[in-house]
């Protein structure tokens, strides 16, 4: 499966360039348009396309439909969001030091109860 992530919808049928002719499946972190859809099927013979949950629920339906009679399947696909944080690592790392969570907020700045989720998760997975 190919991925294609952009900004705006001209973005990303500028990125169209990048699939094969015979591409099976394709994610798309926009929701479908028509303009979108000429320009992807211009382009290669996808047999599924995947979008975030979020921009599946707010696609035209009747898109949706006209896309299962010409044979292409549209899914929602659920993607991790937001952004990756390292607190677990920092955290671990006072941990070996004999710190307490209380500690571990004071000298990170983390707050109290976000280091104790990873404190106990953490000390429940080294038992």
């Amino acid at each position: 499966m190919k991925e294609l992530r952009a900004d705006s919808i001209e973005d990303l049928i500028d990125k169209l360039d990048e699939l094969n002719d015979e591409e099976e499946g394709i994610y798309i972190n926009k929701e479908l348009t028509k303009s979108l859809i000429i320009e992807l099927l211009e382009v290669c013979e996808v047999e599924e396309i995947y979008l975030p949950v979020s921009k599946y629920k707010r696609t035209n339906k009747k898109i949706l439909e006209a896309l299962e009679e010409i044979g292409i399947t549209v899914k929602p696909l659920k993607t991790a969001t937001g952004r990756p944080t390292n607190n677990k690592t920092i955290i671990k790392q006072h941990m070996e030091q004999s710190k307490t969570p209380k500690e571990i907020a004071k000298i990170t700045g983390i707050n109290l109860k976000t280091i104790e989720y990873h404190y106990y998760k953490l000390k429940k997975s080294m038992n």
